[in-house]
């Protein structure tokens, strides 16, 4: 059986993620701890992106002062495009160049894109998108 990297594993009960945001700074999934955090897992180059990508927005809009914030992994295979879709989201976007075949996705069990995570104020993984049937009610029982 592999053994987990002990440098991968913390308190904080979800699996670190450090990816390049399009300045190329480091940004940590755990920095965000105190926030309730929506992890999505997104490919821009896809059709519904658009649709999706406003549906975030207007959680953003409404929730972000309360304390939600969004940490948007992407998976795009053209960085160029990606810098380009996400220079206007307020929020944190990171890309995984290594696309669906990451660690990350590996160690997050992503089956298909889109897809999210909720994320509590204590940095606990607490449902992803199959076990959420109301989105905007699950964030504000969060904050």
């Amino acid at each position: 059986m592999p053994r987990i990297d002990a440098s991968k594993v913390s308190t904080a009960g979800v699996i670190e993620i450090a990816l390049p945001d399009n300045r190329g700074t480091m940004r940590k999934l755990t920095s965000l701890r105190g926030k309730v955090v929506l992890l999505d897992f997104h490919v821009f180059a896809m059709k519904q992106s658009t649709a999706r990508i406003m549906q975030l927005r207007e959680l953003y809009n409404k929730y972000h002062a309360q304390g939600l914030e969004i940490y948007q992994v992407s998976f795009d295979p053209d960085e160029h495009f990606w810098k380009e879709s996400v220079a206007a989201l307020p929020w944190v976007s990171v890309r995984d160049a290594a696309g669906l075949g990451s660690q990350t996705a590996v160690q997050y069990n992503v089956q298909r894109i889109p897809t999210f995570f909720l994320i509590d104020k204590n940095n606990v993984l607490q449902k992803r998108d199959v076990q959420v049937k109301d989105l905007d009610a699950e964030i504000k029982a969060m904050l």
